[in-house]
């Protein structure tokens, strides 16, 4: 499981570097244990790609906005310091999220992860394209 985990994680990063995306967001965490995490070079209008990670046990990154370089399996050293301030909800691979420039590293354990590089809209748009859409909280008309 690993090793496909693995594959995922390094066709993810090569997209990521070709689009210029390394800032993150929680996008999504209101269907534990599933969380979604928007990416994009920018979040003034929209953004890029979504990564989906299911069968979500622990995670360790910030609320806001933060800024990560590539995302790789935790090595052994990382997933031992883990186990001491995880109490036993860390099940499943470990993967980090890594801002070498800054030193910084995020953690989520989760079974599998996915993504889809798409436009997700902050603003009410029409016309959309394939891949395109708007995010669910901006108002529709009409509503609210």
């Amino acid at each position: 499981m690993n090793h496909s985990i693995q594959s995922k994680l390094m066709q993810l990063n090569e997209i990521l570097s070709q689009n210029n995306i390394d800032h993150y967001y929680i996008y999504d965490y209101t269907s534990r244990p599933k969380l979604v995490l928007a990416g994009s070079f920018d979040f003034s209008y929209y953004h890029n790609i979504e990564i989906t990670f299911y069968e979500v046990s622990f995670l360790s990154c910030p609320g806001g906005v933060f800024s990560i370089e590539c995302f790789r399996l935790a090595n052994d050293k990382e997933s031992e310091m883990l186990k001491t301030v995880s109490y036993g909800f860390l099940e499943g691979p470990v993967i980090c999220m890594e801002d070498q420039t800054f030193g910084t590293r995020f953690f989520i354990a989760a079974e599998s992860l996915d993504y889809e590089l798409k436009t997700v809209f902050y603003y009410k748009r029409e016309n959309l394209q394939p891949h395109e859409s708007v995010a669910e909280w901006v108002e529709k008309d009409g509503e609210g």
